[in-house]
């Protein structure tokens, strides 16, 4: 049985701390994607044993999932899982119209990776400074398929250990529609041992 990781209160209020600068950074590059105010729930990232990522974001439905790479002094891969609802919300308020009955097609597609793009390179650069250590993330892939089976592609990228992940859910309000999503970052345990101790050098 795989050990569960505690986390001490200043590693928690840490990962707190970044995830809110993280997702106000992102927020901003959003609002000027769709040149709209945007605004967002205050998150809270936490890091959650990888048996239990399955029932927090497992969907009836189909979801898209944007995935890009991560290199660096922390290697893994950072997920965006968004229903097909939310997906298409933003793709309309972004590229100007967008079927909801129809799939995704190309052009959709590409609205949604460069958006993933510019939000998650955001995001990491964020993470990244605040823990001064170097990330760098690839060019996003996408997927649309049960949250199950597109965790399980991640993992088989992966080929290596991985017992937690950090997971942040999120809202963003835009005018009057609301969009969600669930960013999770998902490290081999040398990669996350190292994030936590570049927090733990940060008192």
């Amino acid at each position: 049985m795989k050990n569960i990781r505690t986390l001490t209160d200043f590693q928690k209020d840490a990962l707190k701390e970044v995830g809110n600068i993280g997702i106000g950074h992102a927020t901003t590059s959003l609002s000027k994607m769709v040149n709209k105010k945007v605004g967002v729930s205050l998150p809270d990232m936490k890091l959650i044993p990888l048996l239990d990522v399955p029932a927090l974001v497992r969907n009836e439905d189909p979801v898209v999932g944007i995935i890009l790479q991560l290199t660096g002094e922390a290697n893994g891969f950072m997920m965006l899982l968004l229903s097909k609802r939310t997906a298409k919300t933003l793709i309309k308020l972004i590229y100007g119209q967008s079927d909801e009955t129809q799939g995704f097609d190309e052009m959709e597609v590409s609205v949604l990776k460069e958006m993933a793009n510019i939000m998650g390179g955001t995001y990491i650069s964020s993470l990244s400074n605040f823990l001064s250590i170097s990330i760098s993330s690839s060019t996003p892939s996408q997927a649309y398929d049960m949250s199950d089976a597109i965790i399980d592609q991640v993992l088989g990228f992966m080929g290596a250990d991985v017992n937690d992940v950090l997971f942040l859910k999120t809202e963003f309000f835009i005018n009057e529609e609301q969009v969600d999503g669930n960013i999770l970052i998902f490290t081999d345990s040398d990669s996350l041992r190292f994030m936590l101790d570049a927090i733990n050098r940060m008192v």
